[in-house]
């Protein structure tokens, strides 16, 4: 039997559950018979997600201008779908902050993620794209697939890697010549399965290729450029993939070198407090 995403996914049902309040939280947010009081008790409920997320929204890099000290508090500057975002972030990187470091080193990882979602959410913010804050939790889960491939699949996982550092065949490539399908695509068949929006499916699948976008090509460029910005960063390429932004790509995000410099280095000014905040153990 050929092995696909979903085929994978269904043969590891334990290793891609999340807690269940992240489905619930999913279902409320498109229930419109749920307020934003309900889901704000629902939070509530789980002490240490409510932490994580008041530490996130109270950090430099949302810059609200007053403490936020509820969750009902976030919900109101935030807006309901960003919150569930977030949600849906944290506990995913809480899931799977332990990877086996033989094969991917988890702080390198999730610094690589952690960067670009900062760098998506970054030029999201500069081009002026409404809900900008759905582009961090697509820069979080962009990679997810190859976390799953070296959960799941960990010896074949490790080869490809070592394959992808000591030769010039990109990652992407020779994932698909080995498993028949690339981390891209099974990122995009998890956040499926997880009832995520479309917006974040296609850039996620796109990510690794030269296709054209046909229903979120802003975001898709933006995730293409927020992950060779995030490779830029000290200890956050998790490939020897040496990737280029193509001109076009700029373009089309109205974005010029200069521009992109400068982002890059509020990058760097900010990528130690999200990582303090979603991933302590690298900023410690």
């Amino acid at each position: 039997m050929t092995l696909t995403p979903d085929s994978l996914l269904s043969n590891n049902i334990e290793l891609v559950s999340l807690p269940e309040i992240v489905f619930q939280l999913n279902d409320m947010v498109n229930d419109p018979n749920c307020s934003a009081a309900d889901i704000g008790d629902v939070i509530r409920q789980d002490a240490g997600l409510t932490i994580r997320l008041l530490k996130i929204v109270n950090s430099p890099f949302y810059g609200f201008p007053s403490s936020i000290e509820t969750i009902p508090m976030a919900i109101t500057v935030m807006g309901i779908r960003q919150l569930r975002d977030l949600v849906f972030a944290t506990c995913v990187i809480s899931k799977y902050s332990k990877i086996p470091s033989d094969i991917l080193n988890p702080d390198i990882f999730w610094s690589h993620s952690i960067a670009t979602a900062t760098a998506a959410q970054l030029i999201a913010k500069k081009i002026n794209l409404s809900n900008s804050e759905r582009l961090f939790t697509c820069g979080i889960l962009h990679d997810i697939g190859l976390l799953i491939m070296a959960l799941a699949a960990p010896a074949i996982t490790r080869q490809v890697l070592e394959l992808s550092r000591d030769s010039n065949k990109p990652h992407h490539d020779l994932q698909i010549n080995v498993f028949g399908f690339s981390q891209s695509d099974l990122s995009a068949a998890l956040i499926r399965k997880w009832h995520l929006p479309d917006s974040f499916i296609e850039p996620i699948q796109l990510q690794q290729t030269n296709k054209a976008a046909l229903h979120f090509p802003m975001e898709t460029a933006i995730l293409k450029v927020a992950n060779v910005v995030a490779n830029m960063q000290k200890d956050t390429a998790i490939t020897g993939d040496n990737q280029i932004i193509h001109p076009g790509t700029l373009e089309l995000l109205g974005l010029d070198k200069e521009e992109l410099t400068e982002i890059n280095t509020e990058i760097q000014t900010q990528l130690h407090d999200m990582l303090s905040v979603l991933y302590p153990k690298k900023a410690a």
